[in-house]
């Protein structure tokens, strides 16, 4: 009896160990990466042969943040072990088209190697977007200084802004975290009020981004097809409610 005891609470802690070892073993694809591309959701390969072993109770994360302006998108993604947080999928739009847009996306999983995503091609839609920028021919555009790059533009064309856009946006993201450590510069038109590209949102899964926009962005007029001066609503406001004051 007591050999079979002592061979059951052996059988038992073996068990446990085992079991406790697959709780501490978890792998997840590994992996960083930062381009600018024309077309992220055919051209941007998100795969990596590299490998991370996470502690217990981690998860495997993958996140990506696209900034696109003109016809260029930046791409800043990683791939790895993450210890806090839960299990979700986030997906945010920070600043919609048309002009610049901002996308996001983070995965949270905690099965090996869940975080497999190869491409973007479900996460970034070129044929809406630019279906979405396009502008009617209901006015002369206003015209903005137009780039995004990893680390300075080296040019930025003025090119014409899309109708419902309603000034020029110049910032610079501040990206670290997640074995990312990248300044990227943006340039363009928006419809967004001040230094807000990221919509007050400042955490992609492990990376951190700060803002700063050392130009302040202001509303510009637009001139309809017979050349008489349109200016965005809010101003229009204003100067309406200014005539009444001094009357």
């Amino acid at each position: 009896m007591g050999t079979r005891r002592a061979q059951s609470l052996l059988f038992l802690l073996l068990l446990g160990a085992a079991s406790l070892a697959s709780v501490q073993n978890l792998n997840c694809h590994k992996g960083v990466f930062t381009s600018i591309e024309e077309d992220p959701s055919s051209m941007f390969n998100w795969t990596t042969e590299k490998v991370e072993s996470c502690e217990g109770g981690s998860f495997c994360q993958e996140s990506l943040l696209m900034v696109k302006a003109g016809a260029k998108t930046a791409v800043l993604a990683t791939k790895g072990c993450i210890y806090d947080g839960t299990q979700a999928v986030t997906y945010v739009q920070h600043s919609p088209p048309p002009g610049i847009i901002t996308v996001s996306y983070t995965s949270y999983c905690e099965d090996s190697f869940c975080n497999g995503r190869k491409d973007l091609q479900e996460l970034w839609r070129p044929a809406e977007t630019l279906e979405a920028s396009r502008a009617p021919s209901t006015s002369v555009p206003f015209y903005c200084p137009t780039c995004v790059a990893l680390g300075t533009c080296v040019t930025a064309p003025s090119l014409p802004c899309p109708n419902d856009t309603t000034q020029c946006y110049q910032g610079r993201l501040q990206i670290t975290g997640g074995g990312i450590n990248s300044f990227l510069e943006v340039k363009g038109c928006t419809s967004i009020t001040g230094c807000r590209l990221m919509a007050g949102f400042f955490t992609i899964g492990p990376m951190w981004v700060k803002e700063v926009c050392p130009y302040q962005s202001l509303p510009q007029p637009r001139k309809t097809e017979n050349g008489a001066t349109r200016l965005p609503v809010s101003v229009w406001r204003f100067e309406l409610l200014l005539l009444l004051l001094l009357q």
